[in-house]
């Protein structure tokens, strides 16, 4: 893998990095690298409770110490992540099971998703679409994540843009030489209804 792609798999550490707070925070130093004073003000939170979050983010692994500046003669320690982007898989992807937080992180990220689809105008029909798109997603995310895993070495260079689009052409891809998932596929997205 890349030092511009980090790969996570272990539960413990993802519930860390997709916490609401952290999650912020890492879309910030997206961005630039900041000092806690910085990510503080930026969120509008107190320091203490920024450093608690940078500190559990450090020790997981999603960020590090680059540098260092002096604000008043104070030393405040400048943090960054540790690659431009971040693989989570919600359970190793060469295990093949899905574990209770795997199906409930997927369960989120599907609920999430239909949201901002109804958000932008979208009908849902909702009744069992959730519990069947978590499936398809489950089971195409680790197919598409052993994939990039396996591909993607040392000398490999990509950024956040281009691995999206590059893991949606795969599940494209997929899904349409599945066979017949392509017509359980159809029936589900026959569900969502775009805006006119």
């Amino acid at each position: 893998m890349s030092p511009d792609i980090k790969l996570f798999e272990d539960s413990e550490t993802l519930k860390i990095g997709l916490e609401k707070s952290r999650r912020q925070i890492l879309d910030l130093l997206r961005v630039k690298n900041m000092t806690i004073s910085q990510v503080a003000e930026a969120l509008e939170k107190d320091q203490s409770t920024v450093y608690r979050h940078i500190k559990k983010l450090e020790e997981a692994g999603f960020i590090e110490v680059k540098g260092e500046r002096k604000e008043h003669h104070i030393p405040e320690r400048i943090y960054g992540r540790t690659a431009e982007v971040f693989l989570m898989a919600p359970e190793p992807i060469s295990s093949g099971n899905t574990s209770a937080f795997g199906i409930a992180w997927n369960d989120e990220k599907v609920k999430e998703c239909i949201n901002m689809l109804e958000d932008i105008g979208y009908e849902v029909e909702k009744e069992g679409v959730i519990e069947e798109l978590v499936d398809h997603f489950s089971e195409l995310d680790r197919e598409v994540n052993e994939e990039l895993s396996r591909s993607l070495d040392e000398d490999s260079k990509i950024d956040f843009s281009s691995l999206m689009q590059i893991k949606f052409l795969i599940s494209l891809i997929k899904i349409e030489n599945s066979g017949p998932e392509l017509e359980e596929v159809k029936e589900i997205i026959s569900r969502f209804k775009p805006p006119e």
